[in-house]
C-alpha cells in the first residue's frame, strides 16, 4: 500500500555524498538542537528497507520517523548524531507522540517531518495526507533529557462482540493514568482501565484495533500490536444477549454462564485460564450459540 502523501524522495546509498554535502553547513555538527520546538506540517510514508541509520525498517507496521536533510551533518548518514538516541516529540490537537529518527527525508523543508504510517495515524486520519499545524522538537534518550515512552500494553484481546460492539482488554502498563483506543487507525476513545467496548459498529464486520498507554503528561506510549475482531450478523441466529465476558484472571465452577468472541458459553467443569473457543478447552465449556 502506498502512502496518501504527496510523493517525497527517499534516501538511498547512492545518494549519500549528495545528500550530506547539501545538509553541511546548514548547522554545526555540534549538536542536534534538543528541546527547540518549531512549527511545521507532517506527512507519511510506508517503505520498508535500510533506513538512513543503517538500520531496517518498516514504516508500515513501526512507529518512527524520516527528519529533513536540512538537519544531517555528516557524509555518512549513519554516523550522524540524530541516529545516536535522538527521538521527535510531535503534538497535534493535544495528542503528542514521541518516535526515534530512523531516516532521512530529502525532499522535506526544514520544519516539515515524515512520519512512519503507524506513527501517523496515532495523531490524524491518514487520508488527511499532509497536516500543518503541529509542533516538533527534538529529543534526547535515556540521560538525554527526552520523556520516557511507555511500553505497549500487552495481552491485547477481543472478549466479546455483538452486531454493533466489540469488548477489548489488555494487561496493565506502568507508569500509565489512561489508554487511548484506536479502531482502524484512528482514535476512538480513552479508557481509564485496562477494558474498553467500541460500541456503533457495522453488523458482519471486520475491525482492527490497537492501544497506547497514556502517561501523566498526555504523551502516548507505543502502540500495541494490533488485533481483528469481526462483529456477529444483525438477526442471526443465536439472538439473545451476552453474558458477563469470560476472564483469563478468574476461576469458573460448572454451570457458569460467560460471554465469548460473540458466543455464549456454559462451564461444564473447573477451570481458570481456559478460552472458550481453543479447542483444548472444549470439554470445558459448551457453546449456547451466538448472541
Amino acid at each position: 500500500m502506498s502512502s496518501k502523501r504527496p510523493p517525497l524522495a527517499r534516501w538511498t546509498a547512492t545518494t549519500t555524498a549528495a545528500l550530506a554535502l547539501a545538509a553541511l553547513g546548514a548547522q554545526s555538527a555540534a549538536a542536534v538542537p534538543i528541546g527547540e520546538s518549531r512549527t511545521g506540517s507532517m506527512t507519511w510514508y510506508d517503505d520498508a528497507g535500510y533506513g538512513a541509520c543503517g538500520t531496517r525498517i518498516d514504516a508500515a507496521t513501526q512507529d518512527l520517523v524520516a527528519v529533513p536533510a536540512a538537519w544531517w551533518t555528516t557524509a555518512n548518514p549513519n554516523d550522524d548524531p540524530l541516529c545516536k538516541g535522538v527521538s521527535v516529540q510531535v503534538t497535534y490537537r493535544g495528542a503528542t507522540i514521541t518516535v526515534p529518527v530512523r531516516d532521512k527525508c530529502p525532499s522535506c523543508a526544514a520544519d516539515h517531518i515524515d512520519l512512519s504510517r503507524t506513527a501517523f495515524a496515532r495523531l490524524a486520519d491518514l487520508d488527511l495526507g499532509v497536516v500543518s499545524g503541529i509542533t516538533w522538537q527534538f529529543v534526547g534518550s535515556g540521560g538525554g533529557g527526552g520523556p520516557v515512552v511507555l511500553p505497549a500494553p500487552a495481552g491485547l484481546s477481543v472478549t466479546a462482540v455483538t452486531a454493533a460492539s466489540a469488548s477489548l482488554a489488555w494487561s496493565p502498563v506502568s507508569g500509565a493514568v489512561s489508554y487511548a483506543v484506536y479502531r482502524d487507525g484512528t482514535r476512538i476513545g480513552t479508557a481509564t482501565g485496562t477494558g474498553y467496548t467500541a460500541s456503533g459498529l457495522s453488523a458482519a464486520t471486520a475491525y482492527r484495533f490497537n492501544v497506547a498507554a497514556v502517561d501523566g503528561t498526555g504523551t502516548l506510549g507505543t502502540l500495541s500490536a494490533a488485533v481483528a475482531a469481526t462483529t456477529s450478523a444483525s438477526g442471526g441466529g443465536g439472538g439473545g444477549a451476552c453474558n458477563t465476558p469470560w476472564s483469563a484472571a478468574t476461576s469458573y465452577g460448572p454451570g457458569t454462564k460467560v460471554s465469548y468472541a460473540g458466543h455464549n458459553y456454559t462451564a461444564t467443569y473447573y477451570s481458570t485460564g481456559a478460552a472458550p473457543d481453543d479447542p483444548a478447552s472444549w470439554a470445558v465449556w459448551h457453546d449456547d450459540g451466538s448472541c
